[in-house]
């Protein structure tokens, strides 16, 4: 769907709510699509029912409060595109349905127009962000600062490496170059925030480098995400911006 944009549907929503500035509120947003939500340890993840009284969303009780957030914006994503007037019969919603109802998602609990405006005056720091949006999780916090600025993010989980990922056309290394493995050390042996500069090479070419190493630890899981801003020019924001994003999208 390339039009409208889902950031402009999003930030239309936020705006008929009275909602300006972060954090998002979910209930101003439920009570603006006449949906309530219930809560259930046997719901897999979330489910949409609709009635003549209105909508009832179903989630998971056992969810973290960010992934519970994520969910619920999703399925207002589906009450959205319920009313054929917002596809206008876009014959390219059809089977990506869950695609954009995700990045609906996204774009409802953390603007884009507040992001762009937001992320350079935190310097792009995760842990800054993640106070200002605290419903939205670090990865999906890092996958849309990629968007933004020129980075590579590397995220271990457990002491296993779960992804990894930079801004799009950034020539980066495919594995983690021993400076960020020096501080991912730092950081799984001190479990505090870490931030180095060196030097790395980049296609051969030596470059200078910032990274930051942020611990995520939640009990016995311990997830460390990896930052690391290469020395290069700024992004050119695509005019697609929500289409460039990769799917599967991160679900919280």
């Amino acid at each position: 769907m390339k039009f409208p944009k889902v950031r402009d549907i999003t930030l239309r929503i936020l705006e008929s709510c009275g909602i300006d500035s972060p954090p998002v509120g979910l209930e101003p947003l439920l009570d603006y699509f006449n949906a309530r939500v219930v809560y259930s340890q046997h719901q897999p993840q979330s489910a949409l029912l609709g009635s003549k009284d209105g909508w009832t969303i179903k989630v998971n009780s056992t969810f973290r409060e960010e992934r519970q957030a994520f969910r619920i914006a999703h399925e207002l994503g589906h009450i959205y595109w319920s009313d054929p007037a917002h596809h206008r019969g876009d014959p390219q919603l059809g089977g990506r349905l869950e695609h954009f109802c995700s990045k609906f998602a996204s774009l409802l609990l953390c603007p884009h127009q507040w992001l762009v405006r937001d992320a350079p005056e935190a310097d792009y720091d995760l842990f800054a962000l993640k106070s200002i949006y605290p419903n939205v999780s670090h990865e999906v916090l890092a996958l849309r600062l990629c968007y933004l600025s020129p980075l590579v993010v590397a995220i271990f989980d457990n002491g296993k490496k779960y992804r990894r990922f930079a801004s799009p056309n950034l020539k980066y290394p495919g594995r983690e170059t021993a400076l960020e493995l020096k501080l991912y050390e730092e950081v799984d042996l001190y479990g505090e925030f870490r931030e180095t500069r060196g030097e790395i090479k980049v296609g051969g070419v030596p470059r200078s480098a910032r990274v930051r190493g942020y611990p995520v630890f939640s009990g016995s899981f311990r997830r460390i995400i990896l930052v690391m801003t290469p020395a290069v020019s700024s992004l050119e924001e695509s005019e697609e911006f929500e289409e460039d994003m990769p799917y599967p999208f991160p679900e919280y």
